[in-house]
């Protein structure tokens, strides 16, 4: 009885909706205005003029997974314009929760009021349909890096379930490690944590030998909503960056001799 009446109500559905808000909400559409495309590599050109500097002090804030908590968001997002010390915003993913181009345009929307740049990893509720295809259009390739002011920075998808692989793209991960010996930092940032029902053992046990091998000060992640740095194997810290629903803000303070990780509660 509950579908012959679902099936009845659909004739008036659509006769009260226009097709173009029908199609809005489509899990297979994947219109991305101009203004919203390739929004990293955007924000890269903002801050390309240090890209080649030497090392000099500078902070930057982390968030993570903004899905569906839209008025969190933008309270965290005057409060990061309300600082006046942050170089720029990384996104740890999940900026959605199903992959629906209409999530993306809340999120593009919402972001785009921070007034400094914003890097947006994908995570794996991007991945779902035909995510991953509007995420690149929309910000770019899901594997990016940068250098600036002396550090590199390395954006690494690690999403395996959502993306229907065995294994993260680890060569990649591991080329762009290489090399560095001219940058004081190194910081590989990825949404999912090594020690995450997602990752296979053998997975887990090489992301963190990469780690070790490379002698990274921290791995940072998003995922899982709350708050955590420490070092779960060896050596090597991991920090978990907060879902904006705990009101604050994660900041890293690139110094000379040591990097500072601070918890700023709004």
């Amino acid at each position: 009885m509950r579908k012959i009446i679902v099936y009845a109500f659909l004739p008036v559905m659509f006769s009260l909706f226009s097709c173009d808000e029908w199609i809005e909400f489509s899990p297979y559409e994947n219109k991305i205005k101009a203004s919203d495309r390739k929004q990293n590599e955007v924000n890269y050109k903002r801050i390309a003029s240090d890209a080649e500097k030497t090392f000099e002090p500078f902070k930057i804030g982390l968030i993570s997974d903004t899905h569906t908590y839209y008025d969190e968001f933008e309270k965290q997002v005057g409060f990061i314009n309300s600082q006046d010390d942050l170089d720029f915003i990384i996104h740890l993913g999940d900026i959605t929760l199903s992959s629906n181009i209409r999530e993306f345009q809340w999120y593009s929307d919402i972001v785009n009021r921070i007034n400094i740049p914003v890097f947006t990893l994908i995570g794996n509720h991007d991945c779902l349909g035909n995510g991953k295809d509007i995420y690149k259009e929309m910000f770019g390739d899901n594997n990016f890096s940068f250098g600036y002011k002396g550090v590199k920075f390395i954006l690494f998808d690690d999403v395996v379930w959502e993306q229907q692989i065995e294994d993260p793209d680890f060569g990649w991960l591991n080329d762009a490690l290489e090399g560095n010996e001219n940058y004081n930092y190194v910081i590989p940032f990825a949404h999912i944590p090594p020690w995450d029902s997602q990752f296979s053992l053998g997975n887990e046990l090489l992301y963190n030998g990469i780690m070790e091998h490379f002698n990274v000060p921290v791995s940072i992640h998003g995922h899982g909503h709350s708050y955590s740095y420490d070092q779960r194997y060896g050596e090597v810290n991991f920090l978990m960056v907060p879902s904006c629903i705990r009101d604050e803000l994660i900041v890293l303070d690139f110094q000379k001799d040591t990097m500072l990780v601070e918890r700023i509660k709004y």
